[in-house]
């Protein structure tokens, strides 16, 4: 009976889950200001970047994610905070994150880094590269 009672306090009460680590993450085009299609890299005058990134490991409670962007090695500096993403709720343990620049981006090196609580759970690199001709 002890057993059914929490189940059903479960049930009707679930927790937020949270995440412990980044699984994969997805590079997607601008689509008049929507998530377009997955892409490889974005090039520079990809000015507004969406990406979807898929978290991994669950436990309950309730957490703020922040998702900051950085500019490791480019061609407008290096180890430079672009911007950060803020996040309280997940939806399928996935954060949806854009962010974008009034200008073309600085072609190289760039990381997200994911931060749960304030603690860094994972990070991912991707390039901005000039487009193939």
């Amino acid at each position: 009976m002890k057993f059914r009672s929490m189940l059903m306090g479960l049930l009707l009460f679930p927790m937020a889950a949270f995440a412990t680590g980044i699984e994969s993450v997805t590079l997607m085009a601008d689509a008049e200001g929507e998530p377009g299609e997955a892409i490889e890299v974005f090039i520079p005058s990809d000015q507004v970047q969406h990406f979807e990134i898929n978290l991994d490991g669950t436990e309950f409670g309730n957490s703020e994610f922040v998702v900051e962007f950085w500019a490791v090695e480019t061609s407008a500096g290096e180890n430079i905070k672009v911007t950060e993403f803020k996040s309280e709720a997940l939806v399928a343990n996935t954060i949806t994150a854009k962010i974008s620049l009034p200008q073309e981006w600085p072609v190289g090196l760039y990381r997200l880094d994911v931060k749960m609580n304030g603690k860094k759970i994972g990070s991912y690199e991707y390039d901005v590269a000039e487009p193939e001709e």
